[in-house]
């Protein structure tokens, strides 16, 4: 058997040197020389494309800062735009309509205007605002991400890239599409040198799509448009992230052109940057695309050589198959239980030794899936009960403080003010009690604090300012249902009720490398060393869960919990100081889709 393996490989390898290589070495160099010409040329002419179109776009924003002049155009609206001393309240109504009406108008005239705002200069005579969209009303001008950069420079004009538009429609029922913004310093008509306020006109993508959609006609390749953050302005077709990665980061020799390999497959990437705006041209043109007109002779090339390879193997092969398919099959059986599949079988083993050995290993796998059966039927009615114990440690204080809470603000608001947190309560019990599912994604997770965060609001009359952070990327990834609010009404009734003064509370949930991350903050009392040590011993030994110290119960479950669901090296980290508050950061696995859910949930479900 040995000699007949050598024998083969020596006779494929014969074919290829003698038969496929020669003419295999001729038709690439032909087809190389070929296909650089090509691609200098392809090269070239994206390269033209990528300057005309940067040049259009500087062209249309040029035309967009002549629009922000509008402000200028007439003295008399300047002067009402500008004038920062008081003025009587109905008055003050009447303008701001008029103002408002002058900015409707503007937005008539260009299709692609989304919104036009204009703040005066925070500290500069009385605040005001005038926008054709809903703001927030807690929107504070000095905290915008442009003012601080842009109020104190020289510059008349500065630009935002895509962003999320601050105001809204009150009405609309859909998230408003992402704007860049132009903004503009406006003066007062009596001076040059004094900044009253920002006249601010977001633009959607109208005009930019029309544009980029001009080249982009033709499918041998595709151009798009990013900003200096590698954030995709407009792109016509999605972008491979790994082909993204190259686009977002121009070549470090100055280059205005590279060519970028991804496997077998290689592009022809171009730069060209659009002026003031921060944006970049970038076209991408596959190299298979450009030699498909040479296609033939090397098809003709590869064809030959499949011919010679299929003659060699069908020789070889046709011998080696009946000796080599049981082999293949005891491999396959192998994958099967390195999978914990143990129910396999094999019909007509054949009469040999090979034929023995997978009887044996059929034999040894249905003993060792039995061995294993028995096994976890213990060990999960152990589990499925300490975590169905976990998960109903339900704390009915908090519900009864909510609903005192709930009452007296109906005997103070006559009713008025409680569908908001009847609703959220409402929520929080439906997720608590809701049975079938023991997961939710971190957008519903976030939906829950933000509702628990409600209660406590108005419960406490604002005495916190708590803040939830999820990351966007992990919205819709999956975490197991109530485990970050033990940790947070911890940090409420043991870490904030009993402090003077206004506390913070923070929960962050971001991605750190191959984990996800939860992090719960507090300012609150603390622990001390003593008291830390004690309760990272306690959870560290598994003798929490017979704890009945209810300050930490919470705790106990989600970290039992973590250790049920995901096992080493999920866990959860605690750190507190003496009056300075603390802090718990959760380490989960990602969780992507239910498939992955099912993982986890049927270590718990396994018969």
């Amino acid at each position: 058997m040995n000699r007949f393996l050598t024998f083969k490989q020596k006779l494929i390898l014969t074919y290829m040197v003698f038969i496929v290589l020669p003419m295999s070495v001729l038709g690439l160099g032909a087809y190389g020389l070929y296909s650089d010409a090509m691609e200098k040329k392809v090269s070239d002419f994206a390269q033209q494309v990528a300057v005309s179109t940067a040049s259009n776009i500087e062209m249309y924003i040029r035309e967009l800062e002549q629009f922000t002049l509008m402000p200028y155009y007439g003295r008399d609206f300047q002067d009402t735009l500008t004038d920062d001393r008081g003025a009587d309240p109905l008055l003050s109504i009447e303008v701001k309509e008029t103002i408002e009406k002058n900015f409707s108008f503007w937005q008539s005239q260009r299709g692609s205007v989304e919104n036009i705002s204009y703040f005066s200069k925070p500290g500069v005579g009385q605040e005001r605002i005038y926008s054709l969209g809903y703001l927030p009303p807690d929107l504070e001008v000095g905290k915008l991400p442009w003012f601080e950069t842009f109020s104190g420079s020289d510059e008349i004009v500065t630009y935002l890239s895509l962003h999320q538009p601050a105001s809204t429609d009150l009405i609309q029922n859909t998230p408003p599409p992402k704007v860049f913004s132009l903004i503009r310093k406006i003066y007062k008509s009596s001076t040059i040198l004094i900044t009253s306020g920002f006249f601010q006109v977001d633009f959607t993508l109208e005009d930019i799509e029309r544009i980029m959609s001009r080249v982009n006609r033709e499918k041998n390749g595709s151009f798009l448009l990013i900003d200096r953050d590698g954030q995709i302005v407009y792109s016509g077709d999605p972008v491979n992230e790994q082909l993204l990665a190259h686009i977002a980061e121009p070549p470090s020799d100055g280059q205005d052109r590279q060519i970028v390999s991804m496997g077998s497959q290689k592009n022809i990437i171009v730069h060209h940057p659009v002026g003031k705006m921060g944006w970049t041209v970038v076209g991408y043109v596959p190299v298979s695309q450009i030699v498909s007109g040479i296609m033939q002779v090397r098809n003709s090339m590869i064809l030959i050589g499949v011919v010679c390879i299929v003659l060699a193997l069908i020789v070889s092969t046709g011998i080696s198959y009946q000796i080599t398919k049981p082999i293949y099959k005891l491999i396959s059986l192998i994958k099967r239980v390195e999978t914990e599949d143990f129910q396999i079988q094999y019909d007509n083993p054949p009469r040999n030794e090979i034929g023995q050995l997978i009887r044996s290993f059929i034999r040894m796998s249905r003993r060792l899936d039995e061995t294993i059966r028995n096994l976890y039927q213990a060990e999960i009615v152990r589990q499925e009960s300490e975590l169905q114990a976990l998960k109903s440690q339900i704390n009915p204080h908090f519900l009864f403080n909510t609903l005192e809470t709930i009452k007296m603000k109906a005997e103070i608001d006559e009713a008025d003010a409680t569908v908001d947190m009847i609703t959220a309560l409402g929520k929080l019990v439906k997720t608590s009690l809701h049975a079938g599912n023991d997961f939710n994604t971190f957008r519903e997770e976030r939906e829950y604090l933000n509702n628990y965060f409600y209660i406590q609001d108005n419960r406490y009359a604002s005495r916190f300012d708590m803040t939830i952070d999820v990351e966007e990327e992990l919205m819709e990834w999956y975490i197991p249902k109530l485990l970050i609010q033990p940790l947070v009404e911890n940090a409420f009734y043991h870490g904030l009720e009993m402090k003077q003064g206004k506390g913070k509370l923070s929960v962050a949930i971001g991605r750190e490398e191959s984990h996800v991350k939860v992090v719960v903050t507090d300012d609150g009392l603390g622990m001390s060393p003593e008291r830390l040590l004690r309760l990272r011993q306690s959870l560290d030994d598994g003798k929490q869960r017979l704890s009945q110290d209810e300050k930490s119960i919470g705790l106990a479950n989600v970290f039992a919990r973590i250790g049920l669901y995901f096992g080493s090296p999920y866990t959860m980290h605690i750190d507190s100081r003496p009056g300075e508050g603390t802090e718990i950061v959760l380490l989960l696995p990602p969780i992507k889709s239910e498939s992955e859910v099912n993982i986890y949930v049927s270590r718990h479900n396994r018969g």
